[in-house]
């Protein structure tokens, strides 16, 4: 009886809840913005939002007296090699919605060493022709980019 009570109580139709896509680490000296980061805080050098499985920067925190960063998720100087993909004929709203473990194009544009530790193991660019592959990680976990 108690589990006919339990199922009246379930709603009808619905969709099971998705699952969030994690990010994976933060770069390296990159704070969460959505858990309280803030460039206040001596150790961020830049402030990250996770976005679609994808650590994507949304603020740099300059300090007086220290050298610019380079654009991008690292500098010379930290030993990050920063994936660069081709963007061209990008666009938006691909369907369907990519699925565990392929991943947007964003999620590969950070430390090539960090790329496939976010658990994507193919990233696509959306195009007007639609999805298209644009890198993918290897059985080493290195990420190859697409000619």
């Amino acid at each position: 009886m108690a589990g006919a009570a339990l199922a009246a109580l379930a709603p009808a139709g619905c969709d099971p809840i998705a699952e969030p896509l994690l990010c994976g680490e933060i770069p390296e000296g990159g704070c969460p913005l959505g858990r309280g980061g803030t460039c206040d805080d001596d150790v961020c050098r830049a402030l990250y939002d996770c976005r679609e499985g994808a650590w994507t920067m949304a603020a740099r925190c300059d300090r007086p007296g220290e050298p610019e960063p380079d654009a991008g998720a690292g500098s010379p100087g930290d030993g990050c090699e920063v994936v660069t993909l081709d963007r061209s004929g990008e666009a938006s709203g691909c369907a369907p919605a990519l699925q565990e473990p392929d991943c947007p194009a964003d999620a590969a544009e950070t430390c090539a060493e960090a790329a496939c530790r976010t658990g994507c193991v193919d990233f696509f660019l959306c195009t007007e022709e639609g999805w298209r592959a644009v890198a993918y990680c290897d059985e080493q976990g290195r990420i190859t980019v697409a000619p």
